[in-house]
């Protein structure tokens, strides 16, 4: 009698293999069994994905006319200059983001996640309009501040997603973040591309004259209000996911039973656990994302700035409208690849293949900005726009990264209790990163051009040489079982 057909809603996972022995550091989940993929809670998904879309639009808005707001609010007295006030804007709200990040996953821990979710979607509007508002140089160091602190959602945003999946279903929930993160990006490229200044509007300003007053408003605002809709959502739609404090009590006593197998297991599950996050293996994956978060926080200020800056000082000179242009173009491209290309290339080619390739990209996409600068001297407008387009395009692909680096540090999690531990490791990594990132770059691409080292390009020689260390960073992740 012939054996009956596998479930196709039915997976195998495969913990060990015939050459391998499970130690304590074993990475999530034991012997080898069937388990059904559970389905995930669409509704509880879409709130989740609306306010990871939400939560870069304030951060982002201001790209395409923060140089020029800068000119204007006198922080700077040349379009020279302007990389240096531009990295203190930048930097502060990595500064105000590291110090509180970890504090709102710890509120949410207390109070739940949902309310602190909430919080963090109305305090980003405020900061936004706030930063609007500004006049002068410090005033927007302090809403840019307040933007930081009031963005932690992040952190929450994956211990919901952690509560609502389960492993065979986690790496599809988690997949979702980064195609969400450049929908967000997209949106506020086209609203400060599109709206950067009120000037534009004279309807607008003659029938409102506060936006004349403060011509930066009216991005602010719009960007502001895509956060409020989101809080209201998730108010009414979104379910709180943090279990019960007797739960947890229950879970943990559980846990410790199991690990320990005696009644002192307090103390050795706590020293275990804290040595399980620091193997060899999984410095080596935060290693690498402390390089991937470096070239992308550095990226996220330089294209623009680069954009900014006029031909005869190394940049292509455009203005508000094409910044926003060129931003949009790499978060069209970078959706399309998320969602085209990474999941037949990530079954295809394995996990840490594809990232050990993709950290190579990083290369052609700083190296290409000086090339095009080349072809802005020539005066040739269609090639410029090719070959920013083709550097853009590098960028989109090479940011799958950031997708490959998530889902080997969700496999390396020794279990799947640590799983928030191991992820607010990476992102405590990477907001302290990228405190040096954007607002590092800035500053040393005002220095290039003013100080004119290396005809300007010394800015392309120190990314270029972060990029090839992110190369090598990729080679030393070991072949782990469960990270390809």
């Amino acid at each position: 009698m012939s054996a009956p057909a596998p479930d196709p809603l039915v997976v195998t996972v495969e913990a060990v293999d015939e050459e391998f022995s499970p130690t304590e550091r074993t990475p999530l989940l034991g012997a080898s069994k069937e388990k059904r993929i559970t389905p995930l809670p669409k509704v509880q998904l879409a709130i989740v994905c609306l306010i990871r879309v939400v939560e870069p639009i304030c951060f982002q808005v201001i790209f395409p006319f923060i140089n020029q707001m800068l000119l204007e609010v006198g922080a700077a007295q040349s379009e020279e200059e302007v990389g240096y006030a531009a990295g203190v804007v930048e930097s502060v709200f990595s500064i105000a983001q590291l110090l509180t990040v970890f504090h709102w996953g710890a509120l949410s821990d207390r109070i739940g996640r949902k309310p602190v979710l909430i919080l963090g979607c109305i305090g980003s509007s405020i900061s936004a309009v706030a930063f609007g508002l500004s006049r002068n140089f410090w005033t927007l160091v302090l809403t840019r501040s307040l933007n930081g602190m009031m963005n932690g959602n992040i952190a929450v945003l994956k211990s919901v997603v952690g509560e609502i999946s389960d492993e065979t279903n986690e790496s599809r929930a988690f997949s979702f973040f980064p195609m969400c993160l450049n929908v967000g990006i997209l949106i506020a490229s086209f609203i400060g591309g599109t709206f950067g200044s009120s000037k534009a509007f004279p309807t607008l300003t003659s029938a409102l004259p506060i936006f004349e007053t403060y011509p930066y408003l009216l991005p602010n605002v719009l960007a502001a209000l895509l956060p409020l809709i989101a809080a209201v959502l998730a108010a009414v739609y979104l379910e709180e996911t943090l279990p019960p404090k007797d739960e947890l009590k229950l879970g943990y006593a559980a846990s410790d039973d199991t690990l320990a197998g005696s009644d002192d297991g307090d103390s050795m599950k706590e020293e275990t656990s804290l040595k399980a996050l620091f193997t060899p293996h999984i410095n080596s994956i935060m290693f690498s994302f402390a390089i991937l978060s470096l070239l992308g926080g550095a990226q996220t200020a330089l294209q623009p700035l680069f954009a900014f800056t006029p031909v005869r000082d190394g940049g292509l000179g455009f203005g508000e409208k094409q910044i926003g242009i060129a931003m949009s173009i790499r978060s069209v491209a970078t959706i399309g690849v998320q969602l085209l290309a990474f999941p037949w290339l990530q079954r295809k080619v394995g996990t840490l293949r594809l990232f050990r390739w993709l950290m190579v990209l990083w290369l052609p996409t700083y190296l290409g900005l000086p090339l095009c600068n080349a072809l802005a001297r020539t005066n040739h407008p269609i090639g410029v726009w090719i070959g920013l387009s083709t550097t853009l395009f590098c960028s989109a692909v090479a940011n799958m990264a950031f997708v490959c680096n998530l889902l080997m540090t969700n496999a390396a999690a020794p279990s799947r209790h640590l799983l928030g531990a191991i992820n607010g490791y990476s992102q405590v990594l990477s907001s302290g990163v990228r405190i040096i990132g954007p607002g590092g770059a800035s500053v040393l691409y005002a220095v290039s051009i003013s100080k004119h080292i290396w005809g300007g390009n010394f800015i392309w020689v120190v990314v270029g040489f972060i990029a090839a260390l992110g190369v090598v960073s990729g080679a030393m992740i070991r072949d782990h079982a469960r990270a390809v």
